[in-house]
C-alpha cells in the first residue's frame, strides 16, 4: 500500500512468535572480510557474521551456514576435490530447491531475474499471500507447492509433499523450535541435503539483509549481490547523515499478543533501526545488549508509552489492523495519548517477504520521524493504524 504522508511514524518489530524462538548463534564469519573467485566474484561482508563462503579452484565454493554446517557447491561438470570428498555437495546454479521461509525467497527479488524462481519447487506459504506475481503465479500453476502451515498460531510441514518434490536442497532456518527439529530429522533420514539460514540471528538488520550474498552464491550472482547491497548501504548512510542533527522523537516499538505486551529489547535490531533513523528509543534500558523482546506489565507499559511521539506495532494488519485490536486485549492502556495521536504505525502484511528492501524500511522510518526532511516521501513498508478499521 502506497500513500504520501506529511507526518509519519514507526518502527518495525519481528512478530512475537518469531522473535521469541530465535536463538543466539556464534558467528562463523568475521565482518569486512573478502573472498575472491577465479571469475572475479567477491563476497565482502560488512555486517553479517553468521555465514562464510570460501572459493576453491574452478569457482567451486564451500559455504558454511548459520549452524556451522558446510556444503560444497560445484559448478556444472565439476567433481569434488579429493580433500573435500567427505563434504555434502550439490551442483550450482541450483534447481529443485525448497525454501522453508518466505524471507529466504525474498532475497532473490533483488536480482531482477524472474527465472530464478524456476529453481524453487516448494515453499511454506499459500499462493494468494505473495505480494508479487513471480511466486504467486508459479504456485497457482502448480509449479511450486505449499509445503505446510505458516500462520500466527501454526508452523508445521507436510513431509509427504516435501519428499514428493525430491528436492536437491532445502533451506531451513535456525532456532525455530520443535517443528524445525522434526523437519531436520526427516531430511536426514531421507538423505535430503539442507542448510540453515541464520539471517534472523544477525545483530543488525543490515547484517540480515547481507544474507542476500549467501543466496547469491548458489546462483553465481555474487557480483550482482554486492552491487545491490552496496547501493542499499549507501542510501542508509546518507539517511543517517541527514537526520543526525535533527530533534529525536520518542519511539515505542511493541506488540500485544494473547493479552501480553512484548517490547523490543534495547539490543534488538528494531531498536537499532529506530536510533539509526533519528529516533530516541523509549525502552533503551530494557534488554540492553539483547535481541528479542521483554514482557512488560500493563502499568509499566502505560508509564513509558505515555511519553511516546510514535508507536510502532509489529503485528501485521491481517492479525489486527486497528488500535482497537490492541486495546481490546489490554483495556487498561486504551487511553494512552499516543493511540489518539495519529502516530501509530504497523508493519505491512508483506514486510517479511521483502528482506531485499531493508534499506527502504530504514528510510521509511526516517521519513516518518522527520517528515520535514522528507516532505514528499512515499512510505511503503509501514501503514498507519486507524482507531477502528472500516
Amino acid at each position: 500500500m502506497k500513500r504520501k504522508f506529511k507526518r509519519l511514524a514507526v518502527m518495525v518489530v519481528t512478530a512475537v512468535m518469531a522473535v521469541t524462538t530465535m536463538v543466539g548463534l556464534t558467528g562463523c564469519q568475521s565482518s569486512d572480510k573478502s573472498y575472491k573467485s577465479e571469475d572475479g566474484n567477491t563476497i565482502k561482508l560488512q555486517y553479517a557474521k553468521n555465514f562464510n563462503i570460501e572459493y576453491l579452484d574452478n569457482n567451486n565454493k564451500i559455504v558454511t551456514d548459520g549452524e556451522g554446517k558446510q556444503m560444497l557447491l560445484l559448478q556444472k561438470g565439476q567433481e569434488a576435490p579429493e580433500e573435500y570428498k567427505d563434504l555434502p555437495a550439490i551442483t550450482i546454479p541450483i534447481d529443485q530447491a525448497i525454501y522453508t521461509s518466505t524471507t529466504q525467497v525474498g532475497y532473490l527479488r533483488a536480482f531482477d531475474d524472474e527465472s530464478l524462481f524456476d529453481s524453487i519447487v516448494g515453499v511454506r506459504l499459500k499462493a494468494e499471500e505473495w505480494d508479487f506475481d513471480a511466486m504467486k503465479n508459479r504456485m497457482l500453476e502448480g509449479k511450486i507447492k505449499d509445503i505446510g502451515s505458516n500462520s500466527a498460531t501454526s508452523n508445521s510441514y507436510d513431509y509427504e509433499v516435501i519428499q514428493s518434490l525430491n528436492p536437491k536442497i532445502v533451506f531451513t532456518s535456525t532456532g525455530m523450535g520443535s517443528e524445525q527439529q522434526k523437519l531436520m530429522e526427516m531430511l536426514t533420514q531421507n538423505n535430503i541435503p539442507y542448510l540453515f539460514d541464520a539471517s534472523s540471528t544477525e545483530a543488525d538488520y543490515r547484517g540480515t539483509m547481507e544474507w542476500m550474498k549467501y543466496y547469491s552464491a548458489f546462483y553465481n550472482l555474487e557480483k550482482e549481490a554486492t552491487e545491490y547491497y552496496d547501493a542499499a548501504m549507501k542510501r542508509i548512510d546518507e539517511m543517517k547523515a541527514k537526520v543526525e542533527t535533527a530533534e529525536k522523537p520518542k519511539v515505542a516499538w511493541a506488540i500485544v499478543s494473547s493479552g501480553k505486551i512484548y517490547v523490543q529489547n534495547a539490543g534488538s535490531k528494531a531498536a537499532q533501526m529506530v536510533r539509526d533513523a533519528g529516533g530516541e528509543y523509549l525502552f533503551d534500558d530494557i534488554g540492553v545488549g539483547k535481541d528479542g523482546v521483554t514482557v512488560l506489565t500493563p502499568e509499566e507499559f502505560y508509564s513509558r508509552v505515555s511519553k511516546a511521539d510514535y508507536y510502532i506495532n509489529s503485528g501485521m494488519p491481517k492479525y489486527g489492523s486497528d488500535i482497537k485490536s490492541i486495546t481490546d486485549q489490554v483495556p487498561v492502556v486504551a487511553d494512552l495519548p499516543i493511540y489518539s495521536s495519529g502516530n501509530v504505525w504497523q508493519i505491512t502484511d508483506n514486510f517479511w517477504l521483502s528482506y531485499h528492501t531493508i534499506d527502504q524500511k530504514y528510510l521509511d522510518l526516517a521519513a516518518i520521524f522527520h517528515s520535514d526532511l522528507y516532505p514528499d516521501y512515499e512510505v511503503t513498508q509501514f501503514v498507519q493504524m486507524p482507531a477502528v478499521a472500516k
